[in-house]
């Protein structure tokens, strides 16, 4: 019999789905029913719109700042809300610096995102095969000037590492053979255009160089392969993959230490069915709305203002006077709560849970409450937060929470 869902239920479903919602959003999905409302929130992604700017390839804080905003509005305008919080979490695993991507434009980024938001519900395999020949990643990782002669090992270790088995599950020489098999792997630009005289609108393209490719033999986790597409196939079939990234899964939309029994079932569904057949069998497990679970994922710092200007009933994520400065501000506001749109710290991401609330940071936080005074009667929280009863309230502990 299927689980009955109650108004509570569907808050918490919103906010753990999507990091935004309002009373009569949860409402409709209470009077769906919970199968219905899982598959609403679970459809297809809508595409955001391009990006474009006016600015040089050289001013990249512009640049930034631009994508910052457009990925917000968009979080705030779109009918397939969820499909952004699964772009975050992919932001987080298969991390690119924006910053650190020498050669890259926000339009890779951006590009990225693109894939991100393409791929997110799909087979794992898929999702990886993209990231592996994305531009962003092969500029960061510099795997794009990975060649023969000297095998750029990056990308190949942070592949096993941070991606796919995690660390104790692959040797020194996995790394570089799988090194190997991805040289050749590069990009470039349709108009040959690169450096000062490169159109920031312009995105790179994945390339295939066999000039750089290392043809030869090579042994990966005891088999015989030849180039990435190998190794790729390895990964995408090695039950630690999924074991590794359904547990990052459960953290994410479950609770920070989820029960070993869900992970190895979360891993089974994601190899079998795919993100959004894992996402749609935790959202309609009782576990996923029992009290034990509720309240115990950090917001992190996208998501919490993400969920408060839509709260606010905004769709732009404006703080302060829409003068010019607000794209500054609201960036200079990521920097001090910790987590910058497009700028992981390292390329393990962020850590994320309770780091998001040292004394600095929630200060940070708490002082946003007067960025929303004289908005009191259009400030709807009952998704944000249980038990809100009026703006004050962003002070509880509660409000940190999804």
């Amino acid at each position: 019999m299927a689980r009955t869902l109650s108004y509570l239920d569907a808050t918490h479903l919103l906010r753990r789905a999507t990091a935004r919602g309002r009373k009569e959003e949860a409402q409709q999905l209470v009077d769906v029913g919970l199968e219905a409302a899982v598959d609403s929130l679970l459809q297809d992604p809508a595409t955001a719109v391009p990006y474009h700017t006016e600015v040089t390839i050289t001013e990249r804080y512009e640049q930034h700042k631009e994508i910052a905003n457009l990925w917000l509005s968009h979080w705030l305008t779109t009918p397939t809300p969820a499909a952004e919080r699964l772009v975050l979490f992919w932001h987080g695993h298969f991390t690119s610096q924006f910053n650190e991507s020498m050669g890259a434009s926000a339009s890779d980024a951006w590009t990225q995102f693109a894939t991100f938001r393409s791929q997110a519900y799909g087979p794992f395999s898929d999702l990886l095969k993209a990231v592996a020949q994305n531009p962003m990643m092969l500029l960061y990782l510099n795997n794009a000037e990975s060649r023969k002669e000297h095998p750029n090992e990056n990308w190949a270790r942070e592949l096993m590492e941070l991606y796919t088995l995690s660390p104790g599950f692959y040797s020194e020489k996995d790394v570089q053979e799988s090194a190997r098999a991805f040289t050749g792997w590069s990009t470039r630009l349709a108009s040959g255009k690169r450096g000062y005289q490169r159109d920031p609108n312009e995105p790179f393209v994945y390339f295939f160089n066999p000039r750089w490719h290392d043809s030869g033999p090579k042994t990966f986790m005891g088999r015989q392969i030849q180039n990435g597409d190998d190794v790729l196939d390895i990964l995408s079939n090695h039950p630690q993959t999924y074991l590794f990234v359904g547990h990052k899964l459960l953290v994410n939309y479950l609770t920070p230490q989820p029960p070993q029994a869900m992970v190895q079932e979360a891993a089974r569904v994601l190899q079998s069915g795919g993100t959004r057949e894992t996402l749609r069998w935790l959202f309609t497990r009782d576990e996923f709305y029992s009290p034990q679970y509720r309240s115990t994922v950090v917001k992190s710092p996208i998501e919490y203002l993400v969920g408060l200007f839509y709260a606010a009933g905004q769709n732009q994520p404006l703080i302060g006077k829409d003068d010019g400065k607000a794209s500054a501000r609201l960036l200079g506001i990521f920097t001090a709560m910790g987590q910058i749109p497009f700028e992981p710290p390292t390329v393990k991401g962020w850590d994320g849970d309770m780091n998001w609330l040292d004394e600095s940071r929630l200060l940070t936080r708490l002082n946003l409450v007067s960025a929303f005074a004289g908005k009191e009667n259009q400030l709807d929280l009952s998704v944000f937060m249980d038990g809100a009863n009026g703006p004050l309230a962003l002070v509880k502990p509660e409000a940190q929470l999804l």
